[in-house]
């Protein structure tokens, strides 16, 4: 008798355990998309795509391409990780701050976008999160 109640519970546990798991099929992606625009009108974007239950997996990619990443599929020469990089829009020229162990490049030909590279160590990629955290000088973190 008691062995039937322990399968009882075996079978009870497992039955919430796939609900739980198949409830979770319906989470999508969410893409988002930052629009920079030159002076010239010449267009770039930071897009991301987060993924998972909490969203908490993310790739990031720059791009003349707003389509660019809308699928966990597209990519190639993201990066991957939250928060990879931390931005800077000033006169057509676009200034990516990162931690120096990151691989961060920008693929694409550009004809009046200037990019910058700052590659940082985790002291100084700090304090300028400290700044992107009160809004000071335009630095901002990618959407």
């Amino acid at each position: 008798m008691m062995t039937l109640r322990t399968n009882e519970k075996w079978l009870i546990c497992n039955a919430l355990l796939v609900l739980f798991f198949s409830s979770c099929v319906g989470v999508e992606d969410t893409h988002k998309s930052k629009e920079l625009i030159s002076s010239a009108g010449e267009k770039i974007y930071i897009n991301t795509l987060n993924s998972g239950i909490t969203d908490d997996n993310q790739y990031t990619v720059i791009s003349k391409d707003v389509k660019r990443l809308r699928t966990r599929s597209d990519t190639l020469n993201a990066v991957k990780g939250l928060s990879p990089f931390v931005y800077r829009f000033n006169r057509d020229t676009l200034s990516i701050y990162y931690l120096a162990w990151k691989d961060i490049k920008v693929s694409d030909s550009l004809q009046s976008i200037k990019i910058t590279y700052h590659p940082l160590q985790n002291k100084e990629f700090m304090d300028i999160m400290l700044k992107v955290g009160k809004g000071e000088y335009g630095y901002n973190l990618v959407p």
